[in-house]
């Protein structure tokens, strides 16, 4: 039985959904949007402790227990590309002009959406974001190539447990039996999916920089000096803070929404969970697979849930940490991510559905 509990966050769901897209004001000021969501949710649902406000605090700022974080490490990339960005644009330059600037992109989402896995999708999203950022291209090359470096990151990522929370969660998860599972339990599991999967995202990446980049011809917004420090050191500081925002806010969120996964999604049928999994364009990809994952599903199950998770993660900014980084970095508003990413990514949702469960 659905109790007021249960229609206030369907509600808020809705409102999530909705809000960035019908008001300026909500897409202009979105962490503080969703950090507000994030506290009516939890108290809707009671949810609030001491333990959640550490959490909500501490998430940001703290990586498997290493006062390592996520608001550390883009602060501190920010210093450093501002603090030698002279040298490194023109290392970019030299590399973008010897490659082209499409194949340049190319290379960074796959080798990046890769080395995620190892480096974290969190190092990995930064750089990207700031090679990307550092091109003289269009501002619309740089969203679409922002937006497939996040979905290739959000997917190589998955493969080791040090690459991002959905992954630390599942094998943490999955580590006693039947599976046992180990340091590349999903690296075995996912793997054949992956690895096209980032592939694929740099060969769209290839097509639509090449495409765009030819219309553009002499109409590129170039960074001189001058417009490269106009953010100066605040800019620096005030990309690491809404992206502090924006993590506390998804741990909230998180925690509320659990509620709802554990009573209305766990037990359905592989072929709907799969569907299900693209709530995690809203609510982050890691609340879910702590919430479903579990020793009592199939390895199929796993797997195709897993999947259903990394594509969809990237359909709208909240739904994964490397979509978050390379926004705030890039200056992506909810309505264009949404505009870009979903036409990319809801086709290839969709084709895995078939493969999963139609082919294979």
């Amino acid at each position: 039985m659905i109790v007021p509990v249960d229609y206030m966050l369907f509600g808020l769901l809705v409102v999530i959904l909705l809000a960035p897209i019908l008001s300026h004001r909500v897409e202009q000021n979105l962490e503080a949007f969703f950090l507000a969501m994030g506290m009516a949710a939890a108290t809707i649902t009671s949810k609030w402790s001491w333990e959640l406000v550490y959490e909500a605090v501490t998430s940001p700022v703290m990586l498997h227990g290493s006062p390592i974080g996520i608001f550390q490490v883009v602060l501190l990339a920010g210093l450093i590309f501002y603090k030698w960005q002279d040298k490194i644009l023109l290392a970019i330059e030299r590399a973008s002009s010897r490659l082209g600037v499409p194949v340049f992109v190319a290379v960074v989402t796959f080798a990046l959406g890769l080395a995620s896995s190892v480096i974290s999708a969190i190092v990995a999203s930064v750089i990207a974001a700031e090679l990307i950022y550092m091109l003289r291209t269009s501002r619309t090359i740089k969203v679409v190539a922002g937006i497939m470096a996040a979905y290739a990151i959000g997917a190589g990522a998955a493969l080791l447990p040090i690459g991002e929370p959905l992954s630390t969660i599942a094998v943490i998860k999955l580590s006693g039996e039947p599976y046992n599972a180990d340091f590349f339990f999903l690296v075995r599991l996912l793997w054949e999916f992956v690895v096209p999967l980032v592939a694929l995202f740099a060969v769209m990446a290839l097509l639509f920089v090449r495409r765009a980049h030819a219309k553009i011809a002499g109409d590129v917004e170039t960074l001189h000096e001058a417009e490269r420090r106009a953010g100066g050191l605040r800019e620096v500081f005030m990309r690491a803070i809404r992206v502090y925002v924006f993590i506390s806010a998804l741990v909230l969120l998180g925690e509320s929404f659990e509620i709802l996964v554990e009573k209305y999604f766990r037990y359905l049928s592989p072929d709907v969970l799969y569907l299900v999994g693209a709530m995690s364009a809203v609510v982050d990809n890691a609340t879910l697979a702590a919430a479903i994952i579990g020793p009592e599903l199939t390895l199929f199950q796993i797997e195709s849930f897993l999947l259903s998770l990394i594509v969809s993660g990237g359909f709208l900014i909240p739904g994964n940490v490397p979509n978050i980084i390379v926004a705030s970095i890039l200056g992506i508003r909810f309505k264009e991510w949404a505009r870009l990413a979903l036409p990319i990514g809801v086709p290839v949702f969709l084709v895995l559905f078939a493969i999963l469960f139609y082919v294979m």
